[in-house]
C-alpha cells in the first residue's frame, strides 16, 4: 500500500523544494502544489469558491499520481492547507474542504518550520503573520489527532530530518 506524504506550512517555508527533494530521495513522484497552476494564467485575485475548486483539483491531481507513486506519494500541500488559507482570509471555511481534511488523511504530515528566509513571490502576501499561521497549522494537526512532525533546519539538514520522518513511517 502506497503512503501519502503531506508537506504543509505556512508561506516561504520550503515546501515545493522540500518535496521535489523528498521525491528525488525516494525515487517517486510528488503531486505539485495546484493553487500555482491555478493562479498562473489569470489575476491573483479569488473568493472562497476559488478554494474549493484547487482543494477539488488537488485531490485529482493527487488521485492521477497515486498509482504511479514508488512506495509512498509526497504532496506539496494538502486541505488543512486550505482551511488555515480559508481561515485567514475570509474567516471560514466551506465544508467540502472541512471534509476532504477528515475523509483524506495521510500517513504523515510534515509541517514545514519557520526557519527558513521569507522569499518574496506574486502569491504571498503572509509575510507580516507567519507565526500566527504555523500556529493554525499546529492547532489543526493536533485537533485531528494527526501524526505530524516539524521539520526543521536549512539547507541539507532540513531534507535530512523529513528524511528520517519518512523513514520511520515506511518501516
Amino acid at each position: 500500500m502506497v503512503k501519502r506524504i503531506a508537506v504543509l506550512g505556512p508561506e516561504s517555508t520550503g515546501k515545493s523544494v522540500l518535496s521535489k527533494q523528498l521525491s528525488e530521495r525516494f525515487n517517486t513522484v510528488f503531486v505539485k502544489e495546484y493553487s500555482r497552476d491555478y493562479f498562473l494564467n489569470r489575476e491573483y485575485s479569488y473568493n472562497i469558491h476559488d478554494l474549493e475548486k484547487i482543494a477539488l483539483q488537488q485531490l485529482n491531481n493527487e488521485q492521477n499520481l497515486y498509482t504511479k507513486a514508488n512506495n509512498i506519494i509526497i504532496c506539496d500541500t494538502e486541505f488543512i492547507t486550505l482551511k488555515v488559507w480559508s481561515d485567514v482570509v475570509f474567516g471560514k471555511t466551506p465544508t467540502a474542504i472541512t471534509n476532504l481534511i477528515t475523509s483524506h488523511m495521510y500517513d504523515l504530515y510534515l509541517l514545514c518550520n519557520l526557519d527558513v528566509e521569507w522569499e518574496p513571490d506574486p502569491l504571498r502576501n503572509n509575510s507580516h503573520n507567519r507565526q500566527e499561521i504555523y500556529n493554525r497549522f499546529v492547532s489543526e494537526l493536533e485537533h485531528h489527532n494527526l501524526n505530524y512532525r516539524i521539520v526543521s533546519g536549512t539547507n541539507d539538514d532540513r531534507v535530512k530530518n523529513a528524511v528520517t520522518f519518512v523513514q520511520q513511517t515506511i518501516k
